[in-house]
Formats: C-alpha cells, sequence, structure tokens
C-alpha cells in the first residue's frame, strides 16, 4: 500500500468497521505504516502483496494467543471492505524508546534509578522467557523494539513491539540489527535471543554498547570486528569514559553472566536481576581551576547542598531538586516545595511560569518574583504534552504547537500565541528541538528569535532513529541509531533565516549528548574525558580544552549565557578566562 492520502474505512478483526485518517499516523517502519485509533494501532503493510505471500493471516492467528503484560502481539487481521487482508492491529501501549534509557541525562531528568533499571530488566527477562515457551524466538529484539513505560503505578513496564516479525512455527526470520547479532551463530534461536537481551540491558546498567569503547587495535567503526573477536568492556585494556555508569552497580551474578556471554560464547538464559545486588557510595569532585593552552578553565561552586542535590536545571534560573523543590539560584530562594514531575520552568516578565499536563489539562501557576507567592493560571485547552526551547512554552495539541504567554493586568493571565501545524502524534520532542515523522520524512521544528518557528526537512534522519537531540538558536545536535546499530553524532548549523543547513555526522560510542548550546552561538559539549570542546557552529570553529578534570559525568547544562556542570548532584559554573 501507498501512504495513506484520505480517510480509509478498514474492517479489523474483533473490532468491526473503523475509519481511518491521515492524521492517525504515528510513524513508519518494521515494513508498515502505523496508526492510531484510541486504544487500538493498526498496521498497514507497504507491501500490498505480503499478507498473501508471507501467509500472515497464519502467522497472526499463531501470535495472536500470546498475551502478556509486555508483548505487544497482533490482535487481528486488517482487511479493506473487498476483503483484502493489508495487516493487523494491535493494542496502544505508551513509552520511552529504551535507548532514550541508556543516557544519563533521561536518567537524571526522570529520576531513573538503579533499582528500577533492575525492575525493567528483570520483566524484560521474563518477556523473552514468555516468548521461548511459547515457542517463539523474538529475532530481532533490539532497542528500538522495546519500549518502557517509566511512570505509573506499576513501572517501570517494558513493552516489546514489532512482534509480527517474530520466528514462530513454520515462519522464520531473517532480518537482524547488526549490532545485536550473534555471529558466531549460523541461526537464530533461543541462544541469539539471549545475546541480543544482553546487548540491549548492559546498555541499561552501563549506558555503553558491550563491545564499545577504546581498545588497541580497534577504531570507532569496528563494532562487529569486536563481536566477532569477543572483545568487550570486560577485556583487558578497554578505556572507557566516565559517563559509563559503574559495572558494579549490575547484581553480581548477573554481571559474571554478562561477562561469560560477550567474552567466552555463553548463551544460555540469565539469571535473575534480583539474585543480588551491591551497594556503592559515590565521589566529591574537587573544584579547581588550571591553564591550558587555550585560557584558564575555572569550575566555581555555585550550590552543594549534601541533602538537597540537584537534578535538573532550566535556563530560567532555576534548579530542580532530588526532593521535588525548585530553587532560584541566584538567591538561593524556594519558589516551590513541591514540583510536579515533567514540569517546565520558564522567566516570564516579573516571575516565572511553573507549567505541566495531567491527564490531558494544561496546569499552570505564576509565581511572582518579588514576593514568591504562587497565582493558579487556567486555560482551556485540550494538551499532550509541553514543549520548551529556552523560556519560550509551547503546548502540545492534536493540531501542532502552540506558544504560550503570559500577560500582567491587575493579575496575571495565561494567553496563546502562535501556533504551528506540527504532526504530534509522530513528532518526538527533546530539549528546544522536535523531530517530526511526515509519512516516512523526517522534519526539524525549531523555534528561534523571539516568535518564530521554523519546520525545515532533514533527510538525513530518514533512516536513522533519534535516541536525544538538542537545539537551539541555529544548531541542533543529534544522537542517532543507524540500521546497523552504530550511533551517531549528526549536527546541523542553519543560516539565519533557518531555511538551509550544513550537515555533518559522525560515528559515536553511546547515545549520550552531552551539550549545552548558548544563545552566544557556543555550543559547549563533553565526548570523551579530558576534553571539553567550544564550538562556534556558524563560523565551524573549534576549541579543545584538556585537563584530566574534566570527565563526561559533569553533565552540562546553561543558565542564560553561563555553562553549568552537575557532578554528583553539586552545581558549578564552568567559564574561561
Amino acid at each position: 500500500m501507498s501512504a495513506l492520502k484520505q480517510p480509509r474505512k478498514l474492517s479489523l478483526e474483533g473490532k468491526g468497521t473503523v475509519t481511518i485518517h491521515p492524521s492517525d499516523y504515528l510513524t513508519s517502519g518494521g515494513e508498515g505504516e502505523l496508526y492510531r485509533i484510541g486504544d487500538t494501532v493498526v498496521k498497514l503493510y507497504t507491501d500490498k502483496e505480503k499478507m498473501r505471500r508471507d501467509g500472515m493471516i497464519a502467522k497472526i492467528a499463531l501470535l495472536r494467543p500470546l498475551k502478556h503484560p509486555s508483548v505487544v502481539a497482533p490482535a487481528g487481521v486488517v482487511a479493506l471492505p473487498t476483503g483484502e487482508p493489508v495487516g493487523f492491529h494491535m493494542p496502544y501501549v505508551s513509552g520511552e524508546p529504551l535507548s532514550r534509557l541508556f543516557t544519563n541525562d533521561f536518567r537524571q531528568r526522570e529520576g531513573f534509578t538503579h533499582d528500577m533499571t533492575k525492575t525493567l530488566v528483570e520483566r524484560m527477562r521474563e518477556a523473552v522467557t514468555f516468548a521461548h515457551d511459547k515457542g517463539a524466538v523474538l529475532v530481532d529484539a533490539n532497542e528500538l523494539n522495546w519500549l518502557a513505560r517509566v511512570k505509573g503505578a506499576d513501572a517501570p513496564m517494558p513493552y516489546v513491539i514489532d512482534v509480527d516479525s517474530w520466528a514462530i512455527g513454520k515462519f522464520g526470520a531473517s532480518v537482524i540489527m547488526p549490532s545485536i547479532r550473534d555471529w558466531h551463530r549460523a541461526t537464530f534461536d533461543q541462544g541469539s535471543d539471549w545475546f541480543a537481551w544482553a546487548i540491549v540491558t548492559f546498555q541499561l546498567w552501563s549506558g555503553i554498547h558491550p563491545y564499545k569503547g577504546k581498545l588497541d587495535g580497534y577504531g570507532p567503526g569496528d563494532l562487529l570486528a569486536r563481536m566477532k573477536a569477543n572483545k568487550s568492556v570486560f577485556t583487558s585494556g578497554v578505556r572507557l569514559n566516565r559517563a559509563v555508569r559503574d559495572f558494579r552497580v549490575i547484581p553480581p551474578h548477573l554481571a559474571q553472566w554478562y561477562e561469560a556471554t560477550f567474552e567466552s560464547g555463553l548463551r544460555e538464559r540469565p539469571p535473575s536481576a534480583f539474585a543480588s545486588a551491591v551497594a556503592l557510595g559515590g565521589a566529591k569532585t574537587v573544584l579547581y581551576a588550571v591553564t591550558t593552552g587555550a585560557g584558564t578553565l575555572v569550575f566555581e561552586k555555585l550550590f552543594d547542598e549534601p541533602l538537597r542535590r540537584v537534578v535538573g536545571v532550566w535556563p530560567s534560573g532555576v534548579l530542580r531538586l532530588k526532593d521535588d523543590s525548585l530553587v532560584e539560584l541566584r538567591t538561593k530562594r524556594t519558589i516551590s516545595t513541591n514540583a510536579p514531575p515533567r514540569c517546565e520552568v520558564v522567566k516570564v516578565e516579573g516571575g516565572w511560569l511553573i507549567a505541566h499536563v495531567e491527564n490531558g489539562t494544561l496546569a499552570a501557576e505564576y509565581i511572582a518574583l518579588a514576593t514568591l507567592l504562587p497565582t493558579k493560571l487556567t486555560l482551556p485547552i485540550a494538551a499532550q504534552g509541553l514543549f520548551r526551547s529556552g523560556d519560550r512554552l509551547f503546548v502540545v495539541t492534536l493540531r501542532g504547537i502552540t506558544e504560550l504567554t503570559l500577560r500582567l493586568f491587575s493579575k496575571p493571565v495565561l494567553a496563546v500565541g502562535g501556533t504551528w501545524a506540527v504532526a504530534t502524534n509522530s513528532t518526538a520532542f527533546f530539549d528546544g528541538v522536535g523531530v517530526s515523522d511526515v509519512l516516512g520524512a523526517k522534519f526539524l521544528v525549531l523555534p528561534f528569535g523571539e516568535s518564530a518557528c521554523a519546520l525545515v526537512r532533514a533527510p538525513e534522519l530518514d533512516s536513522v532513529a533519534v535516541v536525544n537531540a538538542k537545539g537551539f538558536g541555529r544548531f541542533v545536535a543529534a544522537t542517532v541509531l543507524s540500521k546497523t546499530g552504530d550511533y551517531k553524532l549528526l549536527t546541523f548549523t542553519f543560516d539565519r533565516e533557518h531555511g538551509a543547513y550544513t550537515f555533518a555526522g559522525r560515528i559515536v560510542d553511546s547515545p549520550e549528548l552531552n551539550m549545552a548550546i548558548l544563545p552566544k552561538g557556543v555550543a559547549a559539549s563533553i565526548e570523551n574525558d579530558g576534553v571539553l570542546s567550544l564550538t562556534v557552529p556558524t563560523e565551524g570553529r573549534v576549541v579543545e580544552v584538556r585537563d584530566k578534570h574534566i570527565t563526561t559525568d559533569m553533565l552540562l547544562m546553561r543558565i542564560d549565557d553561563q555553562v553549568l556542570a552537575v557532578t554528583g548532584g553539586a552545581l558549578s559554573s564552568v567559564r574561561m578566562r
């Protein structure tokens, strides 16, 4: 089938007749296009012969009985009014792409802990075990085919998707991402599934693919060679960045299983993540000033309270602490004591606007700068979420993104500004930039200036999965996962009108994007231990500051034009003089 251009009636086995519209589009992938209708997702195969040629009706009949909380199995055949089968339907589930949970930035922002990792990994183990008990082999259970719901009473909950590609009964499978493939086996079976599970879940613990890191004799693009030679992160001589999480957080019996799997060819069911655990203490970072060839690099302590650790920073000058309080950095005043999860804080006239979305409703309050008195604000708008770029705040709706403004009359009033039509069902919003999938064509959604927003076609993103992205002004950086399983850093530098850009891309070790983009056009980043890069993208100029104290576990953020680093919950400024 071609991409849907107009409403179409379909017959859903067990549900009756429905009409899908182009606006119901979610994404493309796995040989088809996905559309959402309420709590149901319809997958329409792009190859109209697939259902008959590959015997998909019979295969769906085998997959349909696979009932498990973490398995999103086909629930029935989808057909045209003529009776011609064109796909299948399944339950809708909401979750984060698993690769997003690999990054320190996401884990800190969402409060995703090692204990939550343990629960998630165990539930993923249970899902694979269930599939094997039912005679199925997952084959290509890469990080893009897992979702994770990180909020809710029973969170974290994993969901394995693309179940129609599993091998079951007489139906085999041959497509797999190279980065999870067992290159020591010629066929796909339960052993190769457990190897793939090991690759994916190890990254949940550590943040790095087990065959990455620096090793003499191998380059950044030699992933498959490392896999074939069993040269993993457990190999003597491998050098890892500080951003890689300590392997000691992995329960001991499971850590031994990972090492035997990656180094010695073990291919068997892993032990439970709850078999054992260890507790670790953290180390404090000493602040310092160091003279380098590029000048003097100064780290200055700004906020360090052992019982109130920093977990987030907004450009508006507000810190989020682990106890959910919000603190104005300049005066150290607490402006809120119980901030909602996933809230946004922007600077507005005379104070701050704090907003979040709960059950489809926008909730907001104005905090006066002078008195810190809160004022509840209302705006009748059906909201799916929020999107922030610097101190500009947008509400995400079915129609697109609408900018929120605050006006001070006798009392503060929340109002709407400009609206930009964006296919929000198929758009992922990151820090200052969105990536919109329009029937397989990717666009960047980039607010700029005081009231503008660019929607720019970015074909370089069409064939990759965006894991993380940051954008501000004229610069966008994104870490992506390619079809070969390589992580890449892609950058887009725009002209003043945001009508054209220059592009660059290269392979990196992990999806981490440790970067702060300043209003003055400088991007500060730490990709490897010992190197702080200061880039002026519009000029193509890069200054590298080298020092052993610069580490990848310093999470870079910003307030106005000031670069900040969060290390172990303490906040420091980072500046050259």
